[in-house]
């Protein structure tokens, strides 16, 4: 016989009087990603009651899973459901299940008073789910999975002998007991630091969670992307990270180091994961087998998140360059506007300092530089609004063929490179290249939902793209039409969808993160964004330019044809 755990609201307070839970706040502000010290809400640490005599196999699983929500002490409330034996190979950080509470459903077996020994299952519908290594991934479908748990009697009481591994945690329990962190790697150049966003539980422990996944290296899907000062081999000297003093010690041996760069790299990789980032975190001490390091600072430090002009680039059908303040005037960018003006453009795409512009025309996708005619790099029909990245290099691919996506790059021998994609999907809408040239993201359209994805680039010597990962990161879709992305800031992205009727949705995220849903306006065919999600703009069928204001939008320029993506200065 199976039953339906209780609604979120509901299946909590009931659980609270039944067992003991009780959630009460334990810290102050918890800073996340940039290490500017930021507002943060309070943390919650579940205190469960042990297993209760005389408890039901269901009973002791229910309260297995409800004490696993508290990471304290290494997880001790929970392990007490467990027989020893169990309780000494239960890996709660194997990963975690994360579940819609109110789909949850419990076997309750029928067992007689004489039996040691029974099984049960757990129904569960996931909305997520955590990586071993803390990363956030939405699953590949929505179905309802089967958890098995085998419990024995241990001195006449029910105790859990297996179980899956990890933990089953509800969505709403998920935001109280565990906390985003973005883990700071570099780009090839080591020019800018790229975010790797984790998720892990406790707020005594997140410093050491932190320093273990740095030294593992990025998430799978990043890696070929993106490059670590960290050598193979190196590890935790001890067990922790301790702090004292607003001072963290971080302790590594395993590897030596006569080079001071990478010794610098590391500790400016240390810096930005920790300090401001983790509570009561001011600075990091790094200790190389046994001895105190005196990092002097990088003389030239990388950039954290490369901005981008504030002021929207966009087409009238007239004036192509930057939308003033007061939304009634286009101020031309120098030496490129008059030529993207004489051409019949109808998307385009800014390069770095503004020294380039790809545009989409009827004869394809070409290059506009300054004194130079146009040069048509993809000739080839039915092409998206094509992307620039931080080399100058233009990607380009057509609506309905997303695996025939190539690269041109902008000097040498070889100006045309085909990139095999990660993705699938019947069409592709748009994609945008990351400002610090590691990430692409892909809004695709398979069947009547949208896919959108995000995939690391990897780079020759050169710098310029020889593949895409062979991991794909999957964001957020909706049932709906495929319409724009774009990057809002160096770890946060956003797509449009159009619903039938005319509606629109926006769904910003961070790479790693929980994604969030807003209306947009009415008839939005293009997004694009500054630096933030303030900064969110999208432009209509009607050629309104519209801005975000409380939680509606409001016109901020009419008469646009379309707004172009730009790179860092």
């Amino acid at each position: 016989m199976r039953r339906r755990v209780l609604g979120a609201s509901l299946a909590l307070a009931v659980a609270a009087l039944l067992s003991g839970c009780v959630a009460l706040p334990t810290s102050g502000p918890v800073g996340v990603g940039n290490p500017d010290p930021v507002e943060e809400s309070a943390e919650l640490d579940t205190f469960v009651r042990p297993p209760q005599a005389g408890a039901t196999p269901d009973q002791i699983v229910q309260g297995f899973i409800e004490a696993a929500a508290s990471p304290r002490g290494n997880y001790d409330a929970a392990r007490d459901f467990l027989t020893p034996e169990f309780s000494a190979e239960w890996q709660p950080g194997a990963g975690a299940t994360i579940d819609v509470l109110a789909d949850r459903s419990i076997e309750e077996p029928e067992v007689a008073d004489d039996a040691t020994e029974t099984q049960l299952s757990v129904g569960a519908t996931p909305a997520a789910a955590l990586t071993s290594n803390g990363q956030y991934e939405l699953p590949a479908s929505a179905a309802e999975v089967t958890l098995p748990y085998r419990l024995e009697r241990v001195d006449g009481e029910w105790r859990i002998a297996e179980a899956p591994k990890g933990i089953l945690i509800d969505e709403l329990t998920f935001g109280d007991v565990f906390r985003p962190y973005e883990l700071a790697f570099f780009d090839p150049t080591f020019q800018y630091l790229v975010p790797d966003l984790r998720w892990f539980a406790g707020r005594d422990s997140a410093q050491t969670s932190i320093v273990r996944a740095l030294l593992a290296g990025p998430a799978e899907w990043l890696a070929p992307g993106v490059e670590t000062a960290f050598p193979e081999g190196v590890s935790l000297e001890t067990s922790s990270v301790p702090i004292a003093n607003g001072i963290a010690s971080v302790e590594l041996s395993g590897a030596s180091f006569d080079d001071v760069l990478t010794v610098q790299r590391m500790q400016e990789q240390l810096d930005e994961s920790l300090v401001g980032v983790v509570r009561n975190v001011d600075e990091v001490a790094l200790a190389i087998d046994g001895a105190a390091q005196d990092v002097p600072p990088l003389d030239d430090p990388p950039v954290h998140d490369p901005p981008v002009d504030p002021r929207p680039v966009v087409f009238d059908g007239a004036a192509f360059g930057h939308l003033a303040a007061s939304g009634d005037e286009i101020e031309p960018i120098e030496d490129i506007s008059p030529q993207v003006e004489g051409l019949a453009v109808s998307a385009a795409a800014v390069g770095p300092r503004g020294e380039s512009v790809a545009v989409r025309t009827p004869a394809g996708v070409s290059v506009v530089l300054p004194g130079e005619p146009a040069e048509v790099r993809d000739p080839r029909p039915g092409l998206i609004t094509p992307a620039v990245d931080p080399e100058g290099v233009v990607w380009s691919v057509p609506a309905t063929a997303p695996g025939e996506l190539v690269a041109y790059l902008p000097s040498g021998e070889e100006r045309e490179r085909p990139i095999p994609v990660p993705w699938s999907g019947s069409t592709i809408a748009a994609l945008e290249v990351s400002r610090d040239g590691t990430r692409i993201i892909a809004l695709l359209g398979d069947g009547v939902r949208t896919r959108f994805v995000a995939a690391s680039i990897e780079r020759d010597a050169d710098g310029m793209p020889i593949a895409l990962g062979p991991v794909v990161l999957s964001l957020s879709g909706l049932a709906g039409t495929p319409r724009d992305v774009a990057w809002l800031d160096a770890n946060t992205v956003a797509s449009l969808t159009s619903l039938p009727g005319g509606d629109t949705r926006v769904v910003v995220e961070e790479l790693g993160g929980v994604p969030e849903t807003i209306a947009g306006p009415e008839g939005g065919i293009q997004l694009d964004a500054g630096n933030g999600e303030r900064d969110l703009r999208v432009l209509t069928s009607s050629g309104d330019l519209d801005v975000q204001s409380g939680v509606g939008w409001q016109i901020r320029a009419r008469g646009i044809d379309f707004v172009a993506s730009q790179m860092p200065d």
